[in-house]
């Protein structure tokens, strides 16, 4: 081969667009310099039939075998979760398929004047919604999609955020507030705030697993930070412990934060009368290590009896 092709390959191989490069989904939105595009709204129906394509218009009823722009089916495949999770997908009763609207959308900023949009497609008793989500980029003709996924997730005061993970890798952050059915001893319902991360791989959001180091599952790549247990103590006196966490992003190692306080109240007070027991302050880490979450170690919290 002579030196002018060799260099001639070698160009084209420069030149030649990287899967990274090019967007998983495209979509004009009218003309050259359209409305949309300038003003970066479109219509509820819009975006529903950018990210579900074969929903039913005008009623915007999901299909039954609904699949994402990119062709890839709108489902999650959690990885094993223990047998009294009972927030696993499979233990959790599904909801009659409807119509959706507008308030089935979320949207969040992401990087570079981007924006994530999370749309619902699919409810379920617990309070949780399930749909593509993704990372959409506006250009002067319409519409790029750079990340693609579906999240399942609670839809009760939902976010959605884009942190990095490592020098060249993202994790979409999604959390929503998910209330159980029942009160507590004071009266004031259990909710609690699960944070779900879905690192951003080759453009594909993934439901990614979480790990103890020894190999043991944990289920989901979730982080719920607030959670509170009540237990009857002999002298009819309430122990009520709560835990909060907070989320730490650096370089490609994620740091939960978490404080525990052990009190114990007199219920006739509605719990405004308690005696402190003890705060316990600690953190522990999750690391992304081949497409896994590893924890550094259990929370403490997880250890404590019930």
């Amino acid at each position: 081969m002579s030196p002018r092709a060799s260099l001639l390959l070698v160009l084209l191989a420069a030149c030649k667009p990287k899967p990274g490069d090019l967007p998983v989904c495209l979509s004009d939105v009218g003309s050259s310099r359209a409305d949309e595009a300038d003003t970066r709204i479109l219509p509820t129906r819009a975006w529903f039939q950018l990210l579900v394509p074969r929903i039913s218009l005008p009623n915007l009823l999901p299909p039954d075998d609904p699949r994402e722009c990119s062709g890839k089916q709108i489902a999650v495949t959690w990885p094993d979760v223990p047998k009294t999770d009972k927030s696993a997908p499979d233990a959790v009763e599904a909801l009659p398929r409807r119509e959706v609207t507008d308030a089935d959308l979320t949207f969040g900023e992401g990087p570079d004047n981007a924006i994530l949009i999370w749309a619902r497609i699919a409810f379920f008793a617990d309070g949780t919604a399930l749909g593509p989500v993704a990372l959409v980029l506006w250009t002067s003709r319409g519409i790029e999609i750079r990340g693609i996924g579906t999240l399942r997730a609670p839809t009760r005061r939902a976010r959605l955020r884009l942190e990095p993970l490592g020098s060249d890798a993202q994790v979409l952050v999604a959390d929503g507030e998910l209330c159980p059915d029942g009160p507590t001893t004071a009266g004031k319902p259990r909710c609690r705030r699960e944070v779900y991360l879905l690192p951003l791989v080759e453009q594909r959001f993934l439901q990614a697993e979480l790990l103890v180091e020894d190999g043991t599952s944990l289920g989901p790549a979730r982080i719920f930070t607030f959670e509170e247990h009540d237990a009857p103590l002999r002298d009819g006196w309430i122990r009520h412990s709560e835990v909060r966490r907070s989320i730490r992003f650096k370089d490609a190692q994620v740091t939960i934060g978490e404080v525990i306080r052990i009190r114990d109240c007199d219920p006739k007070t509605n719990l405004e009368v308690c005696d402190e027991q003890e705060a316990i302050h600690g953190q522990h880490s999750l690391v992304w290590r081949e497409n896994q979450f590893v924890t550094t170690a259990r929370s403490t919290w997880n250890e404590m009896p019930r």
